[in-house]
């Protein structure tokens, strides 16, 4: 798949018919017609929400009440609500960054923030909580910076599901002189990380019952941004790529899950460091039930909400929604196979901002907070706390108008079956021709992030199309466990001729429908002396330009385009990802200049170092395919 096919198929139509119609006044006429029909019928509008100047921080977490009562809490510590009237009014204030609520109803809400879960109450009913209760605070606590508190859910019978963060020591030394609440140990498991487990049940997911007793359920997380209970109850986690996180994702967790970092596991009953190795460690991973692959499918995913709208929300009930921090909203299934979870991803708003698809505002960076509002409305709260997100709070909402999607992705005994939202033309869907399936996983390994390995082409054999026409049974050539199926379509049109909204799509195959599994999910231990990037493709990079960039298109949708976009012109806000194609200054550097950027990363913005990821020839790759691609010179 090429960010260029999709760029042609879809984004450049607007672009080319309005540089047709200086020329020829008639066709000036049709484009105009065109993009009015295509406004009114976008599908989506975004709109951006004011709230009170003195609302500070960035919004760290977002609910409804029963009642339609929006409430948000800001990273500076405030609880604020909003009438459906728009009044908005302080409702507390004095927490220590709040990243999770429960809106019981208008006068009683349930908030977690660092040190506790605790009950606000308003008793007088004037808009103010008067009293405070603490639920609970039975976790590690020390002054670290990095030390969050994510949530909040509350399932039937009360109890309350969250996920404790990792400390974060980047490459500093551990201060041993911090004050602490709890036990503390600073000992390394496997390789020293810049993440850290140092108090107890950090890196671990919880359940708090009603009468505030912590109950820790599984261990491996790094940050998990995101918390989550389906509507059949069942407690999911977004966690965040980096060490020992090859990419991200949606993970199912259950009691005794082991879901990948090593730092947390010293906290297990019985833990014996003999028994810990990288190995042993792997054959315990339960990989995501739904990977995003990092690149394409963002770069730091948050707070996952069920599409329970009954249809309000568009075509996609029962589907899954997830703000990410690089301006992309990502859209999720799920399905049982063989007794465990596992989905498709796709990027639902953020990728395809044509006037086919989207109206109104831009996607903000930084929306991790979500909710569903009662009248079947979608909210994304955003935050610049992490970097080079933007503070701010929007609404999504449907117009009636079904655009061309992408609808599912599941498995079958042989392949894949893909729907769409609308029928499509029989002739192309029928084609094997028409789709691009390739496979890939990941290392599992305590260095930060993974490269995509064993990636190869899966021909399409044979294909079966529905009566209706919307939807498609794929058989591959070949079908293993363990694997993330990129499924391409840029090709396929409905049969009124429109291209799809999303021609993209990832399904996460931790299982066949006959139970076929293997070891470390989606991941493998790196062999021996292994290089990531493949010896023939080493020599395929060396051996001429045009091969040297068709490398670093692939690193670059892997690693770069979650910041700096597909089409290069990154985040405009302090400390963002560089705009490549109108801020030619950004370019104009030598070689050696950006190729020490990418090496060792840019203080004060959010580009990491990536010395330890690349290696020196996919560097100079990734470099290359952003001159050829972002320069003055590219070819449009």
């Amino acid at each position: 798949m090429s960010w260029n096919r999709i760029k042609r198929s879809t984004g450049n139509l607007p672009v080319l018919l309005r540089k047709s119609a200086g020329r020829l006044p008639a066709l000036r006429l049709l484009v105009a017609a065109l993009a009015t029909t295509l406004y009114l019928h976008a599908g989506y509008k975004i709109e951006n929400i004011p709230y009170p100047a003195e609302l500070r921080g960035g919004i760290a977490s977002i609910a409804f009440t029963p009642s339609g009562t929006l409430v948000i809490a800001s990273r500076y510590g405030e609880i604020w609500t909003r009438r459906s009237d728009g009044r908005w009014q302080l409702f507390m204030r004095g927490l220590d960054e709040p990243m999770g609520l429960v809106a019981e109803s208008d006068r009683v809400i349930y908030i977690a923030h660092r040190p506790e879960l605790l009950r606000a109450t308003d008793r007088d009913g004037d808009g103010r909580a008067e009293t405070f209760d603490v639920i609970s605070g039975a976790w590690g606590q020390t002054i670290n910076y990095h030390e969050f508190f994510f949530g909040l859910r509350r399932d039937q019978e009360g109890n309350f599901y969250g996920a404790l963060s990792l400390e974060s020591q980047g490459e500093k030394s551990p201060a041993t002189n911090l004050p602490t609440r709890g036990p503390r140990d600073v000992t390394d498991i496997l390789e020293p990380s810049g993440q850290r487990s140092e108090t107890t049940w950090r890196g671990w997911a919880v359940r708090i019952t009603p009468d505030g007793k912590l109950d820790p359920l599984a261990n491996g997380f790094r940050q998990p941004n995101g918390v989550a209970l389906s509507p059949e109850g069942e407690f999911f986690v977004t966690d965040n790529q980096g060490d020992y996180k090859p990419s991200t994702g949606l993970l199912h967790v259950e009691r005794g899950d082991f879901h990948g970092h090593a730092s947390s596991v010293k906290w297990e009953p019985g833990f014996d460091p003999k028994q810990v190795t990288t190995e042993a460690l792997w054959r315990r991973l339960k990989t995501p039930a739904v990977v995003f692959p990092h690149g394409p499918m963002g770069i730091s995913p948050g707070e996952p909400v069920w599409d329970v709208s009954g249809g309000r929300f568009g075509p996609f009930a029962g589907q899954v929604f997830t703000g990410d921090y690089s301006k992309l909203a990502i859209r999720a299934t799920l399905e049982r196979v063989a007794g465990g979870w596992q989905g498709a991803c796709f990027a639902f708003l953020g990728r395809n901002e044509t006037p086919g698809y989207v109206s109104g505002d831009k996607l903000k960076a930084g929306i991790t907070r979500a909710a569903f509002s009662p009248d079947g409305s979608l909210y994304f709260a955003a935050s610049a706390g992490w970097g080079a997100g933007e503070d701010g709070l929007q609404r999504v909402s449907w117009d009636g108008h079904t655009s061309p999607d992408l609808r599912d992705i599941k498995i079958t005994e042989r392949g894949l079956t893909l729907s769409f939202t609308q029928p499509m033309d029989p002739a192309t869907l029928a084609k094997p021709e028409a789709y691009e399936v390739t496979r890939f996983r990941y290392y599992y390994h305590y260095k930060y992030g993974s490269p995509w390995i064993d990636e190869e082409r899966v021909p399409v054999t044979a294909t079966r199309v529905a009566v209706d026409q919307s939807s498609a049974e794929l058989t591959l050539a070949e079908l293993k466990p363990g694997f993330i199926y990129e499924v391409s379509v840029p090709t396929l049109r409905t049969t009124g001729g429109e291209g799809l909204a999303n021609p993209l799509g990832y399904y996460t195959a931790n299982r066949l429908l006959n139970g076929e599994r293997t070891v470390g999910g989606t991941t493998r231990l790196a062999r021996p002396d292994e290089k990531s990037l493949g010896a023939k493709e080493v020599t395929a990079a060396q051996s001429s330009p045009a091969a040297l960039v068709a490398a670093g298109e692939k690193i670059y949708r892997m690693y770069c385009v979650g910041c700096h976009q597909p089409d290069g012109r990154g985040m405009p806000v302090p400390g963002g990802a560089a705009n490549f194609v109108d801020d030619q200054t950004r370019l104009a550097k030598p070689d050696t200049e950006l190729l020490n950027v990418i090496e060792k990363g840019k203080e004060g913005t959010g580009m990491l170092p990536f010395g330890a990821i690349l290696s020196p020839l996919q560097r100079k790759s990734v470099l290359a395919y952003i001159r050829a691609s972002f320069s003055p010179s590219a070819k449009n």
